[in-house]
């Protein structure tokens, strides 16, 4: 989130930091045009360019946990200036995603049924300029003309995320680089355009892959890179693959994080995998973090409007943020699953934990009306005309009505330990 409140908070010192090594089934990889994925047991990812058969980055091994039985992959490149990518997920492995339609041919794209792809309804370009994935009860949605922003996440009808409603420019998930100190404080802490919200170039493949390119952007200490974002439909499991990648457009070597940060409604309750190490007083009003059974929870009750901001950081022995949304049809459970870091891949001070949890108020910023939910990828080195991808799975179910939603739930555990198939 974007406001006076952080400034602070990011030009203060380093903190302490222990991020712990653990494994969720998705991956980061760095490229120079070849592909990566991870296969279905989690093994981990390769990467390189057409002919050089390199091998990057596949340390989950059988550490992790890949969800479902689908293979998924990505590829990611650097041709000339630009940067290209699509991935492909499906029940029976990854599929050729090189064939595209353009927005020009939304006509062209398909018919409002499902397909024989996999359940997926077609066309996934919608009237409004929104690029949707729809299967099962789920319902996605991107906006390519704002940033390639994720502005829906439904369940039955039943939406997860906020809108403009909630705030006129800060809603729905997006993509931030980290560390924040690249253009904090040169833009006042305000995202910049090219990333957060000017339009990115979009493609629907034929099996249904969206994928978005933004312009070109240079911060201002230099660093050069574009940002691609691959969204599949992962059918089997019913559920989102997201595939962030950065690429170095510049001529020298810079380090970076892939920041994604998640905006749903107030008064839910999120827990992750407990690590070792919290900081929960980073704004006006402290987050109230609670340890018990091995996760750290945050019951957003307990926030006091009208008192500030809060803002908490924390590394973590596991992969995922999930967050209980109340509902009078049965709570949504929402699970981000993604790389765990560890303390030599986090990036620096301010954003120097795997997961931060963010909750908006008066005075410093508007009422309470969100929380954002983010988590880092690994600080890496990218070379010149080198791809950085991080790969974030998102879930989404109902709950049974009367499901236990209080902090320390077995029920909420085991949920989350379902849908990620442990």
């Amino acid at each position: 989130m974007v406001h006076e409140g952080r400034v602070s908070r990011l030009l203060s010192g380093a903190f302490g930091l222990v991020l712990a090594i653990g494994h969720v089934g998705c991956s980061d990889t760095t490229s120079s045009g070849g592909a990566s994925g991870a296969n279905a047991s989690g093994a981990g990812s390769s990467a390189g360019a057409p002919g050089s058969g390199a091998t990057a980055g596949g340390t989950g091994g059988s550490a992790g946990v890949q969800a479902g039985s689908g293979a998924s992959g990505s590829a990611t490149g650097a041709p000339g200036s630009g940067a290209t990518s699509g991935s492909a997920t499906g029940a029976s492995g990854a599929t050729d995603a090189s064939t595209t339609v353009t927005d020009a041919g939304a006509a062209d794209a398909g018919t409002d049924v499902d397909s024989a792809a996999g359940g997926l309804k077609l066309p996934v370009m919608r009237p409004g300029g929104l690029d949707v994935l729809e299967f099962g009860s789920t319902v996605f949605a991107v906006n390519p003309a704002v940033g390639a922003r994720i502005v829906s996440f439904k369940f039955d009808g039943d939406e997860l995320l906020t809108d403009p409603t909630a705030n006129a420019r800060y809603y729905g998930s997006t993509l931030w680089t980290s560390p924040a100190g690249d253009w904090v404080p040169n833009t006042g802490f305000d995202p910049p355009a090219a990333v957060d919200r000017d339009p990115y170039t979009a493609t629907v493949s034929a099996d249904g892959v969206i994928t978005a390119t933004s312009v070109p952007y240079t911060t201002p200490n230099g660093k050069k890179f574009t940002i691609t974002k691959v969204f599949t439909a992962d059918i089997a499991n019913q559920a989102v693959v997201i595939d962030y990648t950065i690429t170095n457009t510049g001529t020298t070597a810079f380090q970076l994080s892939h920041w994604e940060v998640t905006r749903v409604f107030p008064n839910g309750l999120t827990f992750f995998p407990a690590g070792t190490t919290v900081k929960t007083n980073f704004l006006a009003q402290p987050i109230n973090f609670q340890p018990m059974a091995g996760y750290t929870w945050y019951d957003d009750t307990t926030h006091m409007a009208g008192k500030g901001e809060g803002k908490a950081g924390s590394d973590s022995m596991g992969g995922f943020i999930a967050h209980d949304a109340p509902h009078p049809k049965g709570d949504l459970l929402f699970i981000k699953a993604f790389k765990v870091i560890t303390t030599a891949m986090a990036p620096p001070a301010p954003d120097n934990f795997a997961i931060e949890l963010y909750a908006t108020d008066a005075p410093t910023s508007t009422a309470h009306t969100y929380v954002e939910l983010e988590e880092y990828s690994a600080y890496t080195s990218i070379a010149p005309m080198m791809a950085f991808t991080q790969t974030v799975r998102w879930y989404l179910r109902r709950l049974p009505m009367g499901t236990d939603r209080s902090v320390g739930s077995a029920a909420l555990i085991a949920a989350v330990h379902t849908a990620l198939g442990k």
